[in-house]
C-alpha cells in the first residue's frame, strides 16, 4: 500500500470515527441553546401575560370604578379575563404556545387545575421566595415545556374575592356565591403557565445539526484533499524523485566494467 493511499485511509478512518462523536457533541449543544430560546420565548409570553393583568388590575379598573362605582363589568375590570382574551389572540399567531390562568377555585371552569398545576400553585405556596418555575411535563402522551409564575392576591382583590357580600352584585349574579371567595391579601390564590411542545425546538435542532454535519463532511472532505496534495507534493514527489535518481546511478554503475582484480 503506497504512502499515499495509508494517508488517505487514516483520514477517512478519523473522519467516519468522529462523526457520530462529533454529530452527538453538536446535537447536544444545539438541543440545549435552543431549549434556552424557546424558554425565554416562554417567559416573553408569560411576561406579557402578567404584564396584561397588572394594567388592567392597577390601571384601567381604578378608572373605570370612577365612572361605574360599585358596578362590575369583566370586559373592563377582571384581570384574568383580560389576559385570557389577550392569549386567545397571541395563539392565532403563535399557536404552539398554550397560556392558562390556572386556579384551584376558578369562577371560569376553564381556568380549572389539574393535579399538576395544582401542584404548581402548591408549590408557589410553600415557597413564596421563589417567583418562577420552570420544567418539562408529559401532557397527551406529549412532552412540553413549561414556565409558571405565581399570582398574590393584592387588596384591591378583597371586593370581588373576600366575601360575598361586599362583592358587586353583578359578581354574584354571574359566577354565584361560592366560587373564588375567602381569599386573603398576599396569598398566592392562583398562577399562569404556558406550555410550549419541546416537539418544536426538537425540530429545529435537528435541521440546525443536519446543516452542519454538511458543513462538517465538506470542510473534512477539503481538507483531507489538501493534505493529500501536500502529501503528494512534499513527501511522495520527492521521495519518488530520489528513488529514481538512485536507480539511475545504480543502472550507471552497474553498466560500468570494473577492473579485474590482481
Amino acid at each position: 500500500m503506497s504512502l499515499q493511499l495509508r494517508f488517505a485511509v487514516m483520514l477517512t478512518v478519523i473522519f467516519f470515527v468522529s462523526l457520530p462523536l462529533v454529530g452527538a457533541a453538536a446535537y447536544y449543544v444545539l438541543q440545549k441553546n435552543i431549549n434556552e430560546d424557546v424558554f425565554e420565548q416562554a417567559e416573553f409570553f408569560l411576561n406579557t401575560m402578567e404584564s396584561v393583568r397588572h394594567q388592567v388590575g392597577r390601571v384601567m379598573r381604578p378608572a373605570v370604578q370612577q365612572y361605574v362605582g360599585t358596578r362590575f363589568d369583566a370586559r373592563f375590570m377582571s384581570t384574568s379575563y383580560a389576559a385570557r382574551g389577550v392569549a386567545e389572540r397571541l395563539n392565532k399567531k403563535f399557536p404552539d404556545y398554550s397560556f392558562r390562568h390556572i386556579s384551584r377555585d376558578p369562577r371560569n371552569p376553564v381556568n380549572k387545575a389539574d393535579s399538576f398545576e395544582q401542584g404548581i400553585i402548591h408549590f408557589f405556596s410553600n415557597n413564596r421566595n421563589i417567583g418562577e418555575t420552570k420544567g418539562f411535563i408529559m401532557r397527551d402522551k406529549a412532552e412540553f415545556f413549561y414556565v409558571a409564575k405565581p399570582i398574590v392576591a393584592e387588596s384591591a382583590c378583597m371586593q370581588c374575592h373576600s366575601l360575598p357580600g361586599i362583592a358587586p352584585r353583578q359578581v354574584v349574579a354571574a359566577y354565584g356565591s361560592t366560587a373564588a371567595f375567602g381569599w386573603q391579601p398576599n396569598q398566592v390564590v392562583a398562577a399562569l403557565i404556558v406550555y410550549v411542545p419541546t416537539k418544536l425546538a426538537k425540530t429545529h435542532a435537528f435541521k440546525a445539526l443536519m446543516t452542519f454535519m454538511l458543513l462538517y463532511a465538506a470542510v473534512f472532505l477539503v481538507i483531507l484533499y489538501i493534505i493529500d496534495r501536500a502529501i503528494v507534493s512534499g513527501i511522495i514527489k520527492p521521495i519518488k524523485e530520489l528513488t529514481e535518481a538512485a536507480e539511475q546511478i545504480s543502472r550507471e554503475h552497474s553498466s560500468t566494467d570494473l577492473p579485474p582484480f590482481s
